[in-house]
């Protein structure tokens, strides 16, 4: 017999995970987009140009699966979370009509900036088009985190009367645009897709530079620091919310935050967990480091830890599962130090490799010496470095997935915070089996069937075609 509440679950879950990756790619592809058009137009440099036509057409193909998977997703909604769509229709429905009008943005503009390239005697308001684009992109995302926010901080109808009840009263469709978490989950969650997609063709123009000669080298060499540069500045920004959002835990979802630390304490230098399985409401295998959650939380290490924070202050039935949560947010902020760290060396290796700084230093013999160093050579044209740069694409992707898993697990049993149970928001009638089948079925098909359609069409292309010269 299948427990169809795991299947939903696990279903659903499933599905956003492969849509995760391609508004991941959709929503960085316009921001490189548009920035390697605006170079073209600034320095006169025609292969940025070439570089903004290809990329133009990957996202032709992109926005269309993209869209096919958003349909499947919403479909999923309906079908198996009826309950869910119920409250969401009449508390929540306002970022959902938001969204639709940012996808016909991103479309309209689409169209006209693919089709109308050379019609534009301002090639400044031709590149605007491609601004909207990246903007249709984004609040895409924007709205979508709305709905977010709301499951895990609900607000704008009468909580109390609905939980005594069944009723929903005193509706306000405005206040889902603005619940305590809203904003920082959307600067988290933009924040880390955008860094997320930026690594992920970052690693691709790494490859190809490991791989090609001449102009074609020079042109992934270009689209790469322009990659590079979205990377660092979304990590920077992904980290410094990041932590304003674990603050933001303690006071709006206590339990989930105890959850994710796996802590049962309470009172002064409260000690970090690191790994570790919860067995019989005990922590094993794990390491504690005295005082850290304290000062991770309040600044100092004998900083006092909210009863509210630990999960002995909660009833068993309502924790989330402890030892998974609790260590998919370990490996979250493992990956993203290391990611970070690795960002660091790869920059002051980029910055030491500008001509105007190695000038400076390199009279100096300390520097000079360190110039000569193989590993401190342009990183762009180093392969242990290009190398590297492959794999952080690989951990961005486990990053992002990583990261989602986290928050829609560590909020259960809940589908919207202590209003909603996601088993009686399921759909548990047996009809969602073949449903669920053929969804499953899309998505092993979609997914690769993409990568290797935009692979054929970019691979098909002459550069030197492109540039106008000869070869």
């Amino acid at each position: 017999m299948v427990n169809l509440v795991l299947f939903d679950a696990g279903l659903m879950g499933y599905s956003l995970a492969v849509h995760i990756l391609l508004v991941t790619v959709g929503m960085t592809l316009p921001i490189i987009m548009s920035i390697a058009e605006f170079v073209s137009i600034k320095y006169k440099v025609k292969i940025y140009d070439v570089l903004a036509k290809r990329l133009a057409n990957a996202l032709i193909i992109f926005f269309a699966v993209g869209t096919a998977s958003g349909v499947v997703v919403a479909i999923e909604l309906f079908v198996l979370w009826p309950k869910f769509i119920s409250i969401l229709g009449q508390v929540g429905i306002l970022p959902l009509y938001m969204e639709i009008f940012a996808f016909f943005t991103e479309a309209i503009f689409l169209g006209v900036y693919i089709y109308f390239w050379n019609k534009f005697k301002s090639r400044i308001r031709h590149w605007l088009l491609s601004v909207f684009i990246a903007i249709g992109a984004v609040m895409s995302g924007v709205f979508i985190t709305m709905i977010n926010a709301f499951m895990n901080t609900p607000k704008g109808f009468n909580i109390p009367y609905y939980l005594s009840t069944g009723k929903i009263i005193d509706v306000n469709p405005f206040a889902v645009l603005n619940t305590p978490t809203t904003w920082i989950e959307i600067g988290h969650v933009i924040g880390s897709t955008i860094f997320a997609g930026a690594a992920f063709f970052l690693a691709y123009f790494a490859y190809k530079l490991l791989k090609t000669k001449g102009i074609e080298r020079e042109y992934y060499k270009k689209a790469a620091k322009i990659s590079a540069a979205i990377v660092i500045i979304a990590i920077i920004l992904t980290v410094i919310i990041g932590i304003e959002s674990i603050t933001n835990l303690m006071v709006y979802q206590p339990e989930k935050f105890a959850a994710l630390e796996m802590n049962f304490n309470s009172g002064p230098h409260v000690a970090e967990v690191i790994g570790g399985l919860l067995i019989n409401n005990k922590t094993v295998d794990s390491i504690n480091i005295p005082g850290l959650m304290s000062f991770l939380a309040t600044g100092s290490f004998n900083g006092v830890i909210s009863s509210n924070d630990s999960l002995s202050a909660y009833a068993k039935s309502t924790w989330p599962p402890i030892t998974v949560v609790h260590n998919t947010f370990d490996i979250m902020v493992g990956l993203g130090v290391l990611i970070g760290i690795l960002m660091v060396i790869f920059l002051v290796i980029w910055l030491l490799n500008v001509n105007k700084i190695r000038d400076r230093f390199e009279s100096n013999k300390f520097f000079n010496k360190l110039f000569s160093r193989k590993i401190f050579s342009d990183p762009f044209d180093n392969p242990l470095v290009l190398k590297v740069l492959i794999v952080i694409g690989v951990l961005a992707a486990f990053l992002l997935e990583d990261g989602w898993v986290t928050d829609e697990v560590g909020r259960q049993p809940w589908i919207i915070y202590n209003v909603m149970t996601v088993s009686a928001a399921a759909n548990t009638s047996p009809s969602v089996l073949p449903v669920g089948i053929a969804i499953i079925a899309f998505y092993v098909i979609v997914l690769p069937a993409t990568i290797l359609f935009v692979r054929r069409v970019m691979k098909k292309r002459d550069l030197n075609n492109e540039l106008g010269a000869k070869p």
